[in-house]
This record gives structure tokens, C-alpha cells and sequence, in this order.
């Protein structure tokens, strides 16, 4: 690789001393960093070339597993898609995917509708799904969630206080109420005691199962919940082709 000449003889000079045939060791101690150091550019800027084109292809991809499929509604609040088990809770016992959509006010603790949300599950290859069931995706799933988040925002929890009290509702065979203990890891990493609602919808034909999530730190007679309870009775199962 060919050096301008001005940046040669710029990098042989030793107090005030221009290159000359005498200065050997001017040439030896300087020129040759000079040279790596046009070389670690180049280098870099293929690096950084090739990590750009990846992340560009890694968000289209991003972008195409994001698309509803199951939770369309509603459209104003903000979406997310992912594969089961999720990436923060490896151990987690299901495999299928999960849709979720926030509330405006979801990561904003002086909001009304804080950690306000809902998110169905689809579960490949389950075709009944228990008490237990319940009990143990959502423990699973809060505490490799508050785990995750709070590593990546250094914020300090305690995951055994973590808890998750499921039961079924009276007079149903397929709805859960849970209460859970967690934390506000969006946040302040504040302890939070989040009220869910969890209806269960089976599809024999594919195999699959689906439970639909509803969940608020509101109490339950509050008329967010109202709202709520729309959004998870307007759900359908997919139709099989």
C-alpha cells in the first residue's frame, strides 16, 4: 500500500530533524507504525462495512417476524413478536411463538395504564394445557424476563421473591386468574404486583393452543380492565388452511 509522500516524511521527523539517510532509526521507529495504522483503517472500515450490512439484514428480518399474525388489535398500541421459548428464559418448557401489544403508558410509571398490556401465546404441539401449566409459563417466563433486563439496565433485583399465584376461575374450565409478584425492570426496578387474566382457546386440528394474556398493576374492578377483557374476548383462533 502506497503512503502519501507529506505523511511519510511527516512521520520521520525527531525533534525538528527532517528524514535524511542519517536518520535510520527515525525511519525504523516511525514509518513502519505509520504504515499499520493505514492498514488497521482499512481494515476497520471493511469491519465496520460488513457489521452494518449484517445488522441491516438482521432488522429486515426483524421486521418481517414482527408482522401480526394473531394480536391485530388493538393498532394504536405498539407491537412485538418472538419465538418460544423467548431468548431471556432458555429453560422455558414451550415452543411456539408470542405476540404482545402495549398499553401508551406501558413504560411509564406515572402513567394510568402502566405495565398495562396484552399477549397471546400460541403453543406448538399442546393440546390441553393445566393449572400447573399456567403457573409454570408465567413464573418462568417473569423471572427470566425481570433477570434479563435488569442485567442490561445494572439495575439490582432479587429473582426468589418472585412469585405467581394461579387459580382457576369459578364456574370455568378455561380461564385463569393469577397474581404476581415481580419487578418493574422498564423502570426503576421497583417491585410491582401485576394482576393477570388468562383464557384458554384450543385448536385440536393444528395442535396447538393459545392462551391469551391480560395484565395490570389495576385492580380488577377498575374500568381499564373493562377494556382489557375486550380486546382478549375479540380474540379467534387463527383458521387452519
Amino acid at each position: 500500500m502506497q503512503l502519501p509522500f507529506q505523511d511519510i516524511r511527516q512521520a520521520c521527523y525527531i525533534k525538528n530533524k527532517p528524514c535524511s539517510k542519517d536518520n535510520g532509526v527515525a525511519q525504523g521507529l516511525f514509518i513502519l507504525p505509520v504504515v499499520r495504522f493505514f492498514i488497521y483503517l482499512r481494515f476497520m472500515k471493511r469491519f465496520i462495512a460488513l457489521h452494518l450490512l449484517v445488522l441491516s439484514l438482521s432488522l429486515a428480518g426483524h421486521s418481517q417476524d414482527n408482522t401480526p399474525q394473531l394480536l391485530k388489535e388493538p393498532a394504536s398500541w405498539t407491537f412485538e413478536r418472538f419465538s418460544l421459548p423467548p431468548s431471556f428464559a432458555p429453560a422455558f418448557p414451550f415452543t411456539g411463538a408470542e405476540e404482545l401489544r402495549f398499553s401508551p403508558g406501558m413504560f411509564h410509571k406515572d402513567s394510568v395504564t402502566y405495565f398495562t398490556y396484552v399477549f397471546v401465546a400460541e403453543l406448538d404441539n399442546t393440546v390441553s394445557v393445566s393449572k400447573k401449566d399456567v403457573h409454570t409459563y408465567v413464573l418462568n417466563y417473569f423471572k427470566g424476563l425481570c433477570s434479563s433486563v435488569a442485567k442490561d439496565r445494572k439495575l439490582t433485583i432479587d429473582t426468589s421473591v418472585i412469585k405467581a399465584d394461579v387459580e382457576q376461575k369459578k364456574g370455568t374450565t378455561d380461564f385463569y386468574n393469577a397474581n404476581l409478584n415481580i419487578f418493574g425492570v422498564f423502570t426503576d426496578g421497583a417491585p410491582v404486583k401485576l394482576n393477570m387474566e388468562i383464557k384458554v382457546l384450543k385448536n385440536a386440528a393444528s395442535k396447538k393452543t393459545y392462551l391469551f394474556f391480560i395484565a395490570s398493576p389495576l385492580a380488577r374492578t377498575d374500568k381499564t380492565w373493562d377494556e382489557l377483557r375486550a380486546i382478549q374476548n375479540g380474540f379467534a383462533i387463527p383458521v387452519t388452511p
